[in-house]
C-alpha cells in the first residue's frame, strides 16, 4: 500500500475531516473514496469543478422535480400544443417562471448570481449559451438595464417564444420588467430595465 503525504489549505482539510465524521468514515477512508471518484471522472474527461457544478444543478432540480426529455421530443410536443392554445400554453411558461423564483432566489439572490448559476445548468440542458450583461443606459438618466442573450432557446420557434415568456417571467421575479426582445428560432435577445426607472 503506497503512502505519501499532501498538502491542503487548512480550512479546505477542516471542512474534509468534518465531512469525513458526519459519514462516519475514517479520514483514509474517506479519501481513498473521494480520490478514487474524482480520479474516474477525471480519466473521462471531467473535473473536479465539473463535478460539483453538477451536484448543485441536480440538488436544485431535484427540488422541482424536474423530469428530463430529448430536446427533440419537448419541441414537437410544445409545437403541437402551440397549434392548438397559443395563449395557454405561454401562460403555462409565464407561471412556471413565476413559480419558479422564490427557489431561483435561495441559490442566486441576484441576477449575477442566476447567471452563474445557469452556467452550471448547461451541462444538462441543450441552451450552448446564457449572459447577462449589466450597462447604464446613455440618455436615460443612467437607467439600469440588462441584456440577456440566449442560444440554445429550442429548435422551433414555438419553443422560443415560450423559452422568452419563461425567462421574462423570471426577470420580473427579480425585479426588472422587459423593455426589448429580439427572437429568432432558438435565439433570444432580451433587454429589461430595474423596476423603479422606467416610466
Amino acid at each position: 500500500m503506497a503512502r505519501t503525504n499532501l498538502s491542503v489549505d487548512r480550512r479546505i482539510f477542516e471542512e474534509f475531516s468534518t465531512q469525513a465524521q458526519n459519514q462516519n468514515k475514517t479520514l483514509f477512508a474517506f479519501a481513498n473514496e473521494s480520490l478514487s471518484a474524482i480520479t474516474k471522472i477525471c480519466a473521462e474527461g471531467g473535473s473536479p469543478a465539473g463535478l460539483y457544478s453538477i451536484w448543485r444543478t441536480f440538488s436544485l432540480l431535484k427540488q422541482i422535480d424536474v423530469i428530463t426529455l430529448p430536446s427533440d421530443f419537448v419541441d414537437n410536443l410544445i409545437s403541437k400544443l402551440y397549434s392548438t392554445d397559443k395563449e395557454g400554453l405561454l401562460k403555462m411558461f409565464r407561471d412556471l417562471g413565476a413559480s419558479l423564483v422564490g427557489l431561483l432566489k435561495i441559490a442566486a439572490q441576484d441576477l449575477d448570481k442566476l447567471s452563474e448559476l445557469v452556467k452550471d445548468f448547461t451541462i444538462i440542458l441543450p441552451v450552448k449559451q446564457f449572459r447577462i450583461t449589466k450597462k447604464k443606459e446613455e440618455g436615460n438618466y443612467g437607467e439600469e438595464t440588462v441584456e440577456v442573450d440566449i442560444i440554445g432557446a429550442g429548435k422551433k420557434m414555438e419553443s422560443t417564444e415560450c423559452t422568452f415568456e419563461f425567462v421574462k417571467s423570471i426577470l420580473e421575479g427579480y425585479g426588472y420588467v422587459v423593455s426589448k426582445q429580439e427572437l429568432t428560432i432558438g435565439t433570444l435577445r432580451i433587454w429589461a430595465l430595474k423596476r423603479g426607472w422606467h416610466s
